[in-house]
């Protein structure tokens, strides 16, 4: 099953093509219907250019690598660039509206999208203790990808940061242990910090005092 349209594979190539630098996604699958779906996904994504490496494991196979890019759930994976860590994580499959949001991530990283304004940089490079964002969205949220977008350019900007996109149908369980009951839903180190549509000045404002 093609997961991908063929107007937008083409439309992404041109894109992808231009990437000089390496650019890696790892998934980390469950052995059931959601990682083979995962699988065949990102196959998918890392076969319009050759630019883009893909190579994915078992969950559970290699905590050592997990724990590496701060992946904990099953049916997730981490982008790598230069075979470094991004902190860029997905956990679920980022279909829908969320889709951008990883096209995006990935032209952010390779100097291809959103370029920041030095004072946004210099408020970001202010962090300087480990941040865990995960972000819980629904693929159909409208306001979600500008929120997991905003975070994602925060985290591939400070080393100390992961920003996780975490879709709340996959994840059902730990969606209603943490009563969320709107998306998008942030929560860093453990805590809610933010729920509903932000600016990325809100974000970075509420990251900045986390």
């Amino acid at each position: 099953m093609a997961f991908l349209d063929q107007n937008i594979v083409t439309q992404l190539k041109g894109f992808f093509d231009k990437i000089t630098d390496d650019i890696k996604i790892i998934s980390f699958l469950g052995e059931n219907d959601k990682g083979k779906e995962l699988d065949g996904f990102l196959n998918e994504v890392s076969d319009i250019s050759n630019t883009i490496k893909y190579e994915s494991y078992i969950f559970g196979s290699n905590n050592e690598l997990e724990e590496s890019y701060g992946i904990t759930r099953e049916t997730s994976f981490t982008i790598v660039k230069n075979n470094n860590k991004t902190g860029i994580n997905f956990c679920g499959i980022p279909g829908g509206h969320e889709f951008n949001s990883l096209i995006l991530s990935i032209l952010n990283l390779a100097g291809l999208g959103k370029k920041l304004e030095d004072e946004k940089l210099e408020k970001i490079k202010t962090v300087s203790k480990p941040l865990d964002i995960q972000m819980f969205i629904s693929l159909s949220c409208t306001h979600c990808p500008e929120v997991v977008q905003a975070l994602d350019l925060i985290a591939m900007n400070n080393e100390n940061i992961t920003a996780s996109m975490i879709d709340s149908a996959v994840f059902p369980d730990e969606a209603k242990e943490k009563d969320i009951q709107g998306v998008p839903a942030v929560f860093i180190n453990g805590t809610l910090a933010s729920i509903g549509a932000k600016t990325f000045d809100e974000l970075l404002d509420i990251v900045q005092k986390s």
